[in-house]
């Protein structure tokens, strides 16, 4: 093959190194999947490997497909029999063949989620355990963390010493009994199932180390413990093992994924080789001077900079906005002025957040003005369950008979109506000739139900009746508060404490800032129009609710294939754009207020930021708000320090508020007089809010200075010299 033509030096490299334990380290847009489809090419063509002695294992069914599609065109139709799969695939190709060995038989069933779910429900009712204290979501997250750390039942159970995590045990316990009798498997058990027989039956390893002679991973940095297991267990004995990735994109630690898998990949191999991918094919090279001054940052990394023969391009821009509202009208300008004066199209357009709440206040202004959008990877903001709940609740709070809102929420959050109680009101209003609604509030007179039934209705009726009076006197936000208590709908998303319910709790209070902001724009009407009556009983209500309708009817919607990308900076992966914003950039969002406590977590916060500047193609804008409206409260934000990492040379500040909170590194404002501080590990420094502290560590960024600072009545924070109201003081001050 004349792979020289298509490839540059360090992929032929990374190509041709066939035969010992090889990491390539791939940057943002070095072309990984074209050197992984020539080698798998060069080993069948150049060096007579048999094509099914080939084993190449990706992530996701797409990344799989192209990966396949790409090695027919090279080799021919021989490709479409290869081993060309994900993890789970490969897995459940493995097992067919070999789960006989655990007991189980080879027509074994994969449970997905949902039925995994409904399965753990099953059980929990069963041991008369309060389902909205532990939610099934929540416990089949604990137990496919335990397996994806190959914690098997009696381990985890063996090592469970506090309430919860003895309960976890319990069910864990029985679910996994039950699948056994049911000759079935969950996703994560395909994983572990597949390593316990590699482990316990060496025969067999062998067999399938000699029928695999190449081993090819993709997406190395996004394993998981049991992924990294397979693979190793697989290559250990002829170690032809090719792994690849970047540890600059390794961002899915909540999903499991182990970094130092292929951090210290090199270190589990004697004589592996690295070779490393850093020419880009993607962006320009201030686009990847800015990328590489952010995750140069980070200490846990393999070091590497990206360069590019694209032209140097455009500097990457940087706005300030008074608030998020003309932050999201600055973004929406620039991209009306591409389209008008560079001939650009919606689809050459991405909006990257860190959270999806945020998407909300981007959604309204691209509706009201008309724009074609998309949520890649999610929902859009009201069609998010959590927030359709809540608006059921008002709906019908406003019109007793909305029967689809009552349908909704009779159950949300559970209240033991289901679905019999529904279908015997139903047939009763049938036989009555009356609504659903008609017959449900004279449930009295029903005789098919129970009267526990009945008493659970009527405690509804009262519940909603008790909101529809608050709401006479009350605001919109407030009422969604009293529907939050009073359900106990927030209370159970803090219990079940995942990342989705936490999630969904920043969507729910966003809903806050939609509800706040509506009544401040209908006092200003209300006062520039001097209309003092107040109309119905609930009109506010209702003009909130006719507002959100508005905004919620996206039917003639032209969703053609030219829209503008909306997604979180996690869905952005592996993605690419002509032009890309990211806002938000401010402290307590990006990073997340979440990650400021932990260095681990703050590095991948880095990492995520540097995912979503290599995305861009020709120009970046990052955009964040001085005043940021969040969860209904104004907050004055500081700027993300990830905007402070990139050297003034490669930015250019377009904005038209310009933020006085900034100034240079170690500096900081008092009595109107810039005072130079010099930091050192060891000092004690006191903050007006969390007290006295020693500095840990000192890091200095282009404009500022990033202190590790112990407090002893808050523990570890992360702080900008710039931002933190900080005095030095002596140590027994």
């Amino acid at each position: 093959m004349e792979i020289k033509k298509y490839l540059n030096p360090q992929q032929v490299k990374a190509v041709k190194n066939t035969e010992g334990p090889l990491l390539v380290i791939a940057g943002a847009g070095s072309g990984k999947t074209r050197v992984l489809t020539y080698r798998i090419a060069y080993l069948i063509k150049d060096k007579n490997v048999d094509p099914f002695s080939i084993l190449a294992i990706t992530f996701t069914n797409k990344a799989a497909r192209e990966m396949k599609k790409r090695v027919i065109e090279l080799v021919g139709r021989v490709g479409e029999h290869m081993w060309v799969s994900t993890f789970h695939s490969f897995c459940a190709r493995f097992l067919r063949s070999e789960i006989h060995n655990l007991g189980m038989s080879r027509n074994y069933v994969i449970y997905d989620d949902d039925d995994s779910i409904k399965l753990i429900s099953r059980i929990i009712r069963e041991m008369d355990i309060d389902i909205k204290k532990f939610p099934p979501r929540m416990i089949k997250s604990v137990i496919s963390d335990a397996k994806n750390h190959l914690i098997d039942f009696k381990t985890y159970n063996s090592k469970a010493f506090d309430y919860f995590k003895k309960l976890v045990a319990k069910i864990y316990s029985s679910y996994q009994e039950r699948l056994l009798k049911a000759n079935a498997l969950d996703f994560d058990d395909l994983l572990v199932f597949t390593v316990d027989i590699l482990n316990q039956f060496p025969d067999i390893k062998k067999k399938y180390q000699e029928k695999f002679q190449y081993l090819l991973v993709d997406e190395f940095q996004d394993t998981n413990m049991a992924q990294n297991e397979i693979v190793m267990l697989l290559g250990s004995g002829h170690k032809r093992i090719c792994v690849v990735g970047d540890d600059d994109q390794s961002i899915y630690s909540w999903r499991g994924a182990k970094i130092t898998n292929i951090t210290e990949f090199d270190q589990r191999f004697d004589g592996a080789s690295v070779i490393k991918l850093e020419q880009n094919y993607r962006s320009t090279q201030n686009i990847l001077d800015a990328a590489n001054a952010v995750i140069i940052n980070n200490e846990n990394r393999k070091p590497k900079k990206l360069w590019t023969e694209n032209i140097k391009g455009e500097a990457v821009s940087r706005y300030t906005a008074g608030d998020e509202k003309i932050e999201v009208n600055f973004v929406i300008t620039k991209i009306r002025e591409y389209i008008n004066k560079k001939n650009k199209k919606y689809r050459d357009f991405a909006i990257f957040y860190r959270t999806n709440a945020q998407s909300r206040a981007v959604e309204e202004q691209l509706i009201r003005q008309n724009i074609p959008y998309k949520i890649f990877g999610g929902l859009r903001f009201y069609d998010r369950m959590e927030i359709k709940d809540i608006l059921a609740y008002m709906k019908l709070i406003s019109n007793p008979k909305d029967v689809v809102s009552l349908l909704r929420i009779i159950n949300v959050p559970r209240r033991k109506i289901g679905k019999t109680t529904i279908t015997n009101i139903e047939k009763y209003a049938q036989r009555n000739n009356m609504t659903f609604c008609e017959a449900f509030y004279q449930i009295d007179g029903i005789p098919s139900l129970s009267n526990t039934v009945k008493a659970r209705i009527n405690d509804f009726i009262s519940l909603i009746a008790g909101f529809r009076d608050y709401a006479i006197g009350n605001p919109a936000d407030r009422l969604i508060e009293e529907i939050w208590g009073k359900t106990g709908y927030l209370k159970e998303l803090e219990e079940q404490d995942t990342i989705e319910s936490m999630n969904r709790i920043e969507n729910l209070r966003e809903l806050l800032t939609v509800t706040k902001e509506f009544e401040e724009k209908a006092s200003l009407i209300e006062i520039a129009s001097q209309d003092t009556a107040s109309g119905s009983s609930l009109s506010g209500l209702d003009d909130f609710l006719e507002e959100v309708s508005l905004l919620t009817d996206l039917d003639n919607l032209d969703e053609s294939s030219d829209f503008i990308v909306l997604m979180t900076l996690h869905n952005a992966k592996g993605l690419e754009f002509p032009i890309v914003f990211m806002i938000g950039m401010e402290e307590g969002i990006f990073p997340h207020s979440r990650s400021m406590n932990s260095r681990e977590e703050l590095e991948e916060e880095r990492r995520l930021c540097y995912v979503g500047i290599t995305r861009a193609m020709e120009k970046v804008y990052m955009t964040y708000s001085l005043s940021h409206r969040i969860y209904g409260e104004s907050s004055f934000m500081a700027v993300s320090r990830f905007l402070g990492e990139i050297p003034k040379d490669l930015i250019i500040d377009e904005s038209r508020i310009v933020s006085r909170r900034l100034f240079s590194a170690a500096t900081y404002k008092k009595d109107g007089k810039k005072l130079k501080v010099d930091y050192k590990i060891g000092d004690f420094v006191e903050h007006k809010m969390w007290g006295r502290g020693q500095v840990l560590n000192v890091k200095k960024l282009s404009d500022d200075i990033e202190l590790d600072v112990h407090f002893s009545n808050v523990g570890l924070k992360h702080l900008l010299v710039s931002f933190a109201p900080l005095q030095k003081v002596e140590k027994d001050q």
